[in-house]
């Protein structure tokens, strides 16, 4: 097995071990309320603020017309609004408001707080170990296009 088909793997690995203890979880904290696009689109927007539905659909990786149901519903639930760009009244941006704010801040911060909950367990010297190693993950995974 060549080095690359071992990163893969071990990759893979990783990714089932991450989404069954952590993100299946989060799921369950966030589902009843938003579900994952939903929750995905508002931390897109939180994060970037106003953006263009062409570039919202991008970000969510998704095409235009997948994200038109979504945004419909962000935006039926008070959630995100609709903003006309001012320089161009072609071009609509999706805005989240201060009620889709809101929520995504107390589910972020319950899916923060059951993520500490479980990490919790582990000894000072591997969640010590864990942060350092997570922090080059990113790096390197940033680096990907």
């Amino acid at each position: 097995m060549s080095k690359l088909d071992h990163v893969a793997n071990d990759f893979l690995t990783l990714f089932g071990v991450i989404h069954g203890k952590f993100l299946r979880p989060s799921e369950k904290i966030t589902r009843p309320m938003l579900g994952p696009a939903q929750f995905h689109a508002l931390s897109i927007l939180c994060r970037k603020g106003p953006l263009p539905i062409s570039e919202l659909a991008d970000e969510l990786k998704i095409s235009k017309q997948q994200s038109t149901p979504l945004i419909c519903k962000l935006i039926g639930s008070g959630l995100a609004a609709k903003k006309v760009d001012g320089h161009d009244r072609r071009i609509v941006h999706i805005e989240i408001t201060e009620t889709g704010r809101g929520m995504f801040k107390m589910l972020w911060l319950e899916v923060k707080q059951a993520l500490a909950a479980k990490l919790e367990a582990l000894p000072e010297t591997e969640l010590e170990e864990l942060d350092q190693l997570m922090k080059r993950i990113c790096e390197i995974l940033q680096g990907i296009k």
